[in-house]
């Protein structure tokens, strides 16, 4: 699992987000990450290892791949001696939902009282807010050459809407940083205003180069309220 600490700073949890269709691991995912979890996703048993390592602190089981396949799941999470805690999700009156949730506390794993959907963002906290960071932490200074190279920039794309035909008319793309271990950066913390340093090397790296090397982020838009 992920170590508490990062030099003096605590360290964002990290979640992986396990479910058969993409919209759904999307928006778990975008609302995760509000939360201040650092995401990770899969979509079937098949996809898990390459999601475990290192181990997430928690799991949160989609029940739209079965049954069977959520069994197998929580088997090789027991099999692979996760240490982290296991949220269900699942249709209200499930039958399946109560079967998965009572399997995975007799292989002794961890589990978080399941929620049923379809659930309100108040009680997606509530399910998660053991694991939430009391205080966020401050994004450590990252080096934008290396960021640019390991491939840690993306580009978010935000729809203008035309006012008076309520068309998306265009989109304004954003940039973000999605650090290994400190989840999503905002431009703030590595395009310094001038005379500030949070960033080693920004002040050498041009808007062209930037755009050269980013490569728009698939899947996913923010609303017009997303902050630059």
């Amino acid at each position: 699992m992920i170590s508490a600490t990062f030099g003096h700073r605590r360290v964002r949890p990290c979640v992986c987000v396990i479910d058969g269709k993409q919209h759904i691991r999307t928006f778990l995912c975008d609302a995760l990450e509000e939360l201040g979890f650092i995401t990770r996703e899969c979509a079937h048993f098949g996809e898990l290892d390459t999601v475990l390592e290192p181990q997430p602190d928690l799991i949160v089981l989609g029940l739209s791949c079965g049954g069977e396949e959520a069994t197998k799941i929580l088997d090789a999470l027991r099999a692979k001696e996760f240490e982290g805690k296991v949220l269900v999700l699942g249709p209200r009156a499930s039958r399946m939902l109560v079967a998965v949730q009572e399997f995975g506390e007799q292989l002794g794993l961890a589990m978080l009282p399941f929620l049923t959907t379809p659930f309100g963002s108040a009680n997606f906290s509530n399910s998660v807010a053991t694991l939430v960071p009391t205080a966020m932490p401050p994004p450590a200074p990252v080096d934008v050459a290396e960021a640019m190279s390991a491939g840690w920039l993306e580009l978010w794309y935000q729809p203008k809407i035309d006012t008076r035909t309520l068309a998306v008319s265009g989109a304004e793309a954003l940039i973000r940083m999605r650090h290994p271990s400190w989840g999503i950066i905002t431009p703030a913390y590595f395009i310094p205003d001038e005379g500030s340093a949070p960033c080693r090397s920004s002040s050498s790296i041009g808007r062209s180069r930037i755009g050269t090397i980013l490569s728009p982020r698939a899947g996913r838009s923010r609303s017009q309220s997303t902050s630059r």
